[in-house]
């Protein structure tokens, strides 16, 4: 199984996304949901080259959308830290600058 890691950052991003993913459209949708978002990560994961570059959130910074989201990862041989799943409305920096790439 390909290696990844998550931020507390990360896993904060992915509550958020459960609590208001239930809260609209309910359990079941949230477990859909928030599985389909750990199949993208593992693909990243197995293929992180898929993702595009984001210099403007940071250097080595990748992204890679998964429909309402997007995933904000770095490699860090041989593994894949994710630091960030944010709505794909919300700009990157404002939410990213701040944010330890690899805790």
């Amino acid at each position: 199984m390909p290696l990844y890691h998550l931020t507390q950052e990360a896993q904060s991003d992915l509550i958020e996304i459960r609590r208001y993913t239930v809260q609209q459209w309910g359990d079941v949708q949230s477990k859909k949901y928030l599985s389909e978002l750990e199949q993208t990560i593992q693909l990243l994961a197995t293929n992180p080259r898929l993702g595009r570059l984001k210099p403007d959130v940071g250097s080595n910074v990748m992204s890679f959308p998964h429909a309402s989201h997007v995933i904000y990862y770095v490699t860090n041989e041989p593994q894949l830290i994710v630091f960030g799943v944010l709505h794909k409305r919300m700009v990157p920096f404002n939410h990213l600058g701040e944010r330890d790439m690899i805790s």
